[in-house]
């Protein structure tokens, strides 16, 4: 029988977006105003932390943390490799130099003694990666950095909805970068959130995403520029990061659904994992206990003795979107002169799979999906 079950799905609320997008589009204001103002407030209810910076991508978020953390050129961030080419292009683009540190192959975490090694009087950072929305080892990861004087950025781009300790994982990292691109839980198209523990910080990051200009000063009550102004002065030059209110108005068309689709995901990441547990050829990934993955994919890992890739053929060919989301990057030329070898890196890569898990499928098709998989075994 021949499938199709997509591993990403975007979700569009096609009637809601256009109605949000014509208000947009018919009055005449399509840059930074009232659509991005009402979309800070709303993901300041939906994580409950005020310092929050609307964005153009994850990838400017991250950009935006690594600057207010002080990389430049001859300082080092502690990263892991496991993870999108995006969350480590900010790091050599601002001037840094990663320092890969290997993940726990039974997470697809960061690895917090890996970390502790790497520290030197060189380090301004560390990255730490949510892989499928499954949180890190956040509390410890904080109070590392904390003792060592170097801060925690967490990129959060696969765990938005996801929480540690009751909270969502932006309150236990001094930054943390959610992405809001085409494949994730909920998408602007693209676009991103800075979420800064600092007051200071966030109040530079504001400047920042301008060019160096806080145009939140000079806005009327409905968030909107009231013109310009030539009394001011730009101390820091800034980017263009900023998010406009297409963007915006396809965010806040999202807002209604959040919850559906992050329960949808959880239900079905559960049913995997009640089934996994007695199959001994197919591992679930680990996560802290007192956190709430929000499983934008379903990870998994396979018997090292199975043929993963040949099993993948085998699923897709069946219309099953399964995949690997992403590639180890240390491999990559553009990152050569950090490369080094981990191998518990490595292992995760060549025996991970994931599987879908989205809010377009019901328990019957997870039971579908896990039938394949093991038959394919």
């Amino acid at each position: 029988m021949k499938y199709n079950y997509p591993i990403f799905k975007v979700h569009v609320d096609v009637e809601g977006a256009l109605n949000k997008m014509k208000t947009v589009l018919t009055g005449g204001f399509l840059n930074e105003g009232e659509q991005v103002t009402e979309f800070t407030n709303e993901m300041v209810k939906q994580l409950c932390h005020a310092n929050i910076v609307p964005l153009n991508s994850c990838t400017s978020a991250l950009t935006l943390a690594l600057k207010l953390c002080g990389v430049v050129e001859g300082t080092e961030v502690i990263a892991p490799s496991m993870t999108c080419v995006a969350s480590l292009t900010p790091i050599h683009n601002i001037g840094g130099k990663i320092v890969w540190a290997d993940i726990k192959s039974n997470t697809g975490n960061i690895d917090l003694e890996e970390i502790r090694k790497k520290i030197n009087r060189n380090t301004k950072a560390v990255l730490c990666v949510d892989w499928a929305g499954l949180p890190c080892e956040l509390e410890e990861l904080h109070q590392l950095c904390k003792e060592s004087g170097i801060k925690l950025i967490q990129d959060a781009a696969h765990s938005f909805g996801a929480t540690y300790k009751g909270k969502s994982v932006c309150h236990f990292s001094d930054f943390t970068c959610y992405s809001f691109q085409a494949i994730k839980h909920i998408t602007c198209g693209d676009g991103g959130l800075l979420v800064c523990s600092d007051e200071n910080d966030y109040k530079r990051a504001k400047k920042l995403k301008w060019f160096g200009f806080d145009r939140d000063g000079v806005k009327d009550e409905k968030g909107e520029w009231k013109g310009q102004r030539h009394n001011v002065d730009i101390e820091e030059a800034g980017y263009k990061f900023y998010m406009n209110n297409v963007s915006a108005a396809l965010g806040l068309s999202q807002v209604g659904h959040i919850q559906t689709i992050i329960d949808k995901h959880k239900q079905n990441a559960k049913i995997y994992s009640e089934h996994f547990l007695t199959n001994d050829n197919i591992t679930p990934l680990t996560f802290p206990n007192n956190s709430d993955p929000s499983y934008w994919v379903y990870t998994v890992l396979l018997n090292e003795k199975l043929d993963r890739d040949n099993i993948l053929k085998k699923l897709n060919e069946q219309g099953i979107g399964a995949g690997l989301v992403h590639v180890p990057c240390h491999y990559y030329t553009c990152f050569k002169d950090s490369f080094e070898e981990l191998p518990q890196t490595d292992y995760f890569y060549k025996n991970q799979l994931s599987l879908p898990c989205g809010w377009w499928l019901e328990e019957d098709d997870i039971k579908s999906i896990i039938d394949e998989l093991e038959k394919v075994i």
